[in-house]
């Protein structure tokens, strides 16, 4: 069994590409993820979303999408039951995560749901664990721990950059430590979760314009 067995926890390692930076304003364009149970993957999702609305060009640039790519691709409404059954139950984990999650939070809300699930974040987590360095982007993690990302800013690869982090930080630290790093992030939560509010990280910013969101 591995290190990272030890959290009991299931964990859904998320990534999302988007039409810009305001969840109220832009819309879903792709979607990463990779369900872990007991230190294993056990099942994954990497699909492009049509956003209904136009792409514009500098998030082509930035991500390879073009908009005849997402020609015939589901609708967020097409795939969210299939999303929710893969997010069930489990910790919500992305870098700078509030971004991640605001924006299934509002594609949720369009469709008359509720998304509210405890929430981890990668950055707080190097962060946390390796104070001693500066910049904690996904590039920097990518170049300081020598992770493979077989291309940047595509939500699948970005997903899979979140999970090799994970085992790493397992492998390098006693499991205590790690605990401790993560439950600093999930213990203030519980009380919001259980009352039905929101799963919000206190003192950390939710909204990045997405030139900063971009430039990780």
């Amino acid at each position: 069994m591995t290190l990272a067995a030890s959290f009991s926890r299931p964990l859904v390692f998320v990534d999302l590409e988007t039409t810009g930076g305001s969840p109220a304003r832009s819309r879903v364009l792709e979607v990463g993820l990779i369900r872990v149970e007991a230190g294993r993957p056990v099942a994954k999702l990497q699909t492009l979303v049509d956003p209904e609305e136009p792409i514009p060009g500098f998030i082509t640039n930035i991500t390879g999408i073009r908009p005849t790519e997402v020609i015939g691709a589901p609708r967020f409404a097409d795939f969210a039951p299939q999303l929710a059954d893969l997010l069930d139950g489990a910790v919500f984990v992305a870098h700078n995560v509030h971004f991640d999650y605001h924006f299934l939070r509002m594609e949720y809300e369009r469709l008359g749901q509720v998304f509210r699930p405890p929430l981890l974040c990668t950055v707080r987590l190097s962060r946390a664990l390796y104070p001693e360095v500066r910049g904690h982007k996904l590039q920097n993690l990518i170049d300081r721990h020598g992770l493979q990302a077989a291309q940047r800013h595509r939500a699948y690869d970005d997903a899979h950059v979140l999970w090799q982090f994970w085992q790493l930080v397992w492998q390098g630290f006693a499991p205590e430590i790690v605990q401790a790093a993560v439950e600093r992030q999930l213990a203030p939560q519980r009380t919001n979760l259980s009352a039905g509010n929101e799963p919000f990280l206190a003192a950390d910013a939710w909204f990045h314009p997405a030139a900063a969101r971009y430039s990780e």
